[in-house]
């Protein structure tokens, strides 16, 4: 019997101890953004996610706020749930549900290894024209995962470092970073978003959005992004962490 009770005490602690390095192992990130057009606040960007091992899942939503949800009232949500290979997010199962006034729809695509299976839209609707055969897509992620890879808490040699290939059920588009110099210490990156395949001609016109992004350190001696300002359609556009 003592021989069974120090079997049965190692085998508990052993159980704990994995429970221990289990809970450790998880990192949660949330962060809520003021998206500016010009000087007036025309939206709101959410995103919560939590890494455990290999695992990640995000969920995030964009809507429109201030002035501009009076005038036109928008709301995007989206989750996605993944594993990290060799430090590489590579996403499951995604999902956004659109809310834009007579658009109202759920579009959700899976993946196996690393390779869209195509985009399963409700209510049903015809693919867009033009819309990249998803066979073409592999290694790519989804939306959702690019801004959570670029934007969560990160060690500060992570930073300005990513380089991501999108895919969003139709259009393929590539988010790459660089290091900037911040001014007085601060650190800052450089990036661009670039329309690569599945756009329109008139779409293609303007392939290429630069950016920048600014850090601050948080008190866990990491960092996380502080301030993105970026060229869009609208104008001079900025995301300000609250």
């Amino acid at each position: 019997m003592p021989l069974l009770r120090r079997i049965i005490a190692v085998f508990a602690l052993s159980l704990l101890a994995s429970a221990s390095a289990a809970a450790a192992a998880e990192v949660r990130d949330t962060a809520v953004f003021d998206f500016y057009v010009r000087s007036f606040r025309a939206g709101i960007l959410v995103f919560n996610g939590v890494q455990s091992g290999n695992y990640y899942a995000v969920n995030g939503r964009f809507a429109t706020a201030g002035l501009l949800s009076l005038v036109k009232s928008m709301r995007y949500d989206a989750t996605v749930t993944g594993s990290i290979v060799d430090g590489v997010p590579r996403p499951d199962t995604y999902t956004l549900t659109v809310n834009a006034g007579h658009d109202q729809h759920t579009e959700t695509m899976s993946y196996t290894n690393g390779k869209p299976q195509g985009l399963v839209r409700s209510p049903a609707r015809a693919p867009d024209p033009g819309a990249l055969d998803p066979a073409s897509q592999g290694g790519t992620v989804d939306t959702l995962t690019a801004i959570y890879e670029t934007m969560r808490e990160m060690p500060e040699a992570e930073a300005c470092t990513a380089t991501i290939a999108m895919y969003d059920g139709t259009r393929h588009a590539s988010l790459r970073l660089w290091p900037a110099d911040g001014g007085g210490g601060t650190l800052a990156c450089n990036g661009e978003y670039r329309r690569v395949a599945g756009y329109s001609a008139k779409d293609m016109e303007h392939p290429a959005f630069p950016f920048r992004m600014t850090y601050a350190a948080t008190a866990d001696g990491m960092v996380q992004v502080d301030r993105v300002d970026m060229d869009s359609i609208y104008g001079t556009a900025s995301l300000k962490r609250r």
